[in-house]
């Protein structure tokens, strides 16, 4: 610990200047404006403009080139970007110095690149926009799950002003960011690619993200596809989802899931701080090809080849953005809760896609905040979980394993769109005791994680 706290120090000491926050070059292109008229203090993170870019379904426009006619509108140039990570890994398993193949996070793993996405997106039409991601690399670094390469996130919004809200349907789909990629503007992690942290281990809950995310704890990030629904303003926004878990060679099933968004977001409930509070809610169930059932587990064998997952989970989450003596300040909170799978076999009894076990609800409560020390520039970031796994684990007494976890960590951005993120992780309770530590594969209870972001 006392030399990631060294190491952090060493990184704030180098800062000389501060140039704007990091995001994503294909929509500062269309709108022609500054990375932070967008993100607070640094990508992914929305502030309020960045909400009703969102909102509006990628169709605001600059200075840029249009092509129109009747019915047409059109950015004159195709705006794309690649967003990359190469990243450095540590954790403190036991180590595995037998084979090339047999090495883990535990011996330190180098990724460069870690993932690289090419990303398309913009304006279609006065009322129609579109965001495209395509993984070329690697696994998905906003994502949490490895999803090799191919489309990672498809969404095409028609947004039209409805008096003083914006309404439109989205049709979407993505590999591994959840229903809730769908539509999405808190930084609270209820979708992946909006939490502050963005470090996970495959394998682990060791991860930044998961320590500051309940969302992104209980596993809600999935693949997903179906039609959204939304409506927003200053003062809120809702989302209404009909979605599909459609995963595997067969694509099987149809949109039978619900989700439910809704978060207000009045700048006043907090003096001085931009302020949301929201509930996420996901109930029904979903049809799944039978080969690759929700993780850990194989749809119930019931049902043949078509196998039937329910999808139910809960979340509460909140947010504070704002200036601290100075400083930018984010805090967010959030709670979610994904209750157990049946335990008896047959017709009616379903794997819970969120958590597949039937010993107890996976839960977590997390707290994560990011403090800009030199305005958008660099950062130092905090975060604790209090977490159930949902698993009966040798050595837990109360049949629900505890999985807590602390996180530190810190971000310097050395270009306009090239940043440095320091991320350590300390993990405690049943899910780290010394029989869970002398099981095969063992990751260990802290992680040490060095991240290079870039995009162009």
């Amino acid at each position: 610990m006392k030399k990631i706290i060294l190491t952090l120090a060493g990184m704030l000491a180098s800062i000389s200047f501060a140039p704007n926050a990091f995001a994503i070059p294909a929509f500062a292109r269309q709108v022609g404006m500054a990375c932070s008229a967008c993100h607070y203090q640094h990508f992914p993170v929305l502030n309020s403009f960045g909400r009703a870019f969102k909102a509006g379904g990628y169709t605001m426009i600059g200075a840029q080139e249009k092509i129109e006619a009747e019915g047409l509108s059109l950015p004159g140039t195709l705006n794309a970007a690649l967003v990359g990570y190469a990243q450095y890994q540590k954790s403190n398993g036991p180590t595995d110095g037998s084979t090339p193949t047999g090495k883990t996070t535990n011996d330190g793993q180098v990724q460069i690149p870690q993932q690289v996405s090419l990303f398309l997106g913009g304006r279609v039409g006065e009322h129609i926009g579109f965001e495209t991601e395509i993984n070329v690399s690697g696994a998905g670094a906003d994502t949490g799950a490895t999803t090799g390469t191919g489309l990672i996130r498809l969404k095409i919004p028609f947004v039209y002003d409805v008096g003083s809200v914006k309404a439109g349907i989205i049709p979407f789909s993505t590999a591994g960011l959840g229903v809730a990629d769908s539509f999405e503007v808190l930084n609270t992690g209820a979708v992946a690619v909006h939490a502050f942290n963005q470090t996970v281990l495959s394998g682990s809950t060791l991860g930044g993200m998961q320590t500051v995310s309940a969302q992104q704890y209980i596993g809600t990030g999935t693949a997903a596809n179906g039609v959204a629904f939304i409506a927003s303003n200053e003062n809120f926004f809702a989302n209404f989802a009909k979605w599909g878990a459609n995963v595997g060679a067969g694509g099987s099933g149809g949109p039978s899931s619900n989700y439910l968004r809704a978060a207000w977001t009045p700048g006043s409930l907090v003096s001085g701080f931009d302020s949301a509070i929201g509930v996420q809610i996901w109930s029904g169930s979903s049809a799944m090809d039978a080969s690759s059932g929700p993780t850990g587990s194989s749809p119930n064998a019931a049902f043949g080849t078509n196998g039937v997952v329910d999808t139910k989970a809960s979340a509460v989450d909140a947010q504070l953005m704002g200036d601290v003596a100075g400083m930018p300040l984010l805090v967010v909170a959030s709670y979610a809760n994904a209750p157990a799978s049946d335990a008896a076999a047959g017709a009616g009894a379903n794997f819970n896609l969120f958590n597949t076990s039937t010993s107890g609800a996976r839960k977590s409560l997390n707290i994560g905040a990011e403090l800009g020390v030199i305005p958008n520039k660099a950062t130092v970031q905090f975060g604790i979980r209090r977490a159930s796994a949902g698993v009966n684990v040798p050595g837990t007494l109360t049949g629900n394993a505890t999985d807590n976890a602390i996180m530190l960590g810190g971000t310097y951005n050395i270009a306009l769109n090239v940043r440095a993120e320091l991320t350590y992780t300390k993990a405690s309770g049943d899910m780290y005791n010394p029989a869970q530590a002398a099981t095969a594969g063992y990751l260990g209870d802290t992680l040490t994680t060095l991240d290079l972001a870039f995009g162009f």
